[in-house]
């Protein structure tokens, strides 16, 4: 497309660069928010849906998010103050929904934001280098699910509840542990 063919669309730059903070960063903040609010599904599900969605939307259109991000400098203020608020937003709900696994006992006692700083680089990082890996090309769903796997397995327990509460779910785990290690100590005579 032509720029005379873009202005057909918008007015100028600040229009742009507004469709782009509304693309990206409102719709994502928005997102994570209402996902840190239910109820009705696990801490896990809600928090992999929402790094999956991060990294979809940046694998669907890579060269527009390297432009947001390019262009945070140019940003008039009133733009640049909405757009560092729905980034904390963002933060703040996938922090919300780390803190919510661990209280569940999906998610190992990590600190949550941290691990959300992390999550949010894995999802932005897609824009670096899809669709140009070497492996065969996989759409961006598939790359967000295979990140999201890849991602949350550094926050997620590899210990399962099994539908018990974090508390009983730790406590059981704990049993476990002390057992293995009385019989590391004492074994058994053979």
């Amino acid at each position: 497309m032509t720029r005379t063919g873009i202005y057909h669309y918008i007015s100028g730059k600040d229009e742009l660069l507004e469709q782009l903070v509304r693309g990206f960063t409102l719709v994502t903040a928005q997102h994570l928010q209402q996902l840190a609010t239910e109820t009705d599904r696990s801490a896990t599900l809600r928090l992999r849906e929402g790094v999956v969605a991060m990294a979809t939307r940046v694998a669907e259109h890579p060269q527009r998010f390297r432009l947001l991000l390019t262009s945070e400098e140019a940003f008039p203020e009133p733009l640049a103050k909405q757009h560092r608020k729905a980034r904390r937003a963002t933060l703040e709900a996938l922090s919300e929904l780390i803190s919510q696994a661990i209280g569940e006992g999906t998610c190992r006692p990590v600190d949550p934001e941290l691990a959300a700083f992390s999550l949010v680089g894995v999802a932005n990082w897609v824009a670096f280098w899809y669709p140009k890996q070497k492996s065969a090309p996989a759409s961006p769903a598939q790359v967000a699910e295979e990140l999201a796997d890849i991602a949350l397995r550094g926050v997620l327990s590899d210990r399962a509840s099994n539908g018990e509460s974090a508390v009983g779910s730790a406590l059981a785990f704990l049993k476990e542990d002390v057992q293995r290690l009385e019989h590391l100590l004492n074994p058994p005579s053979t």
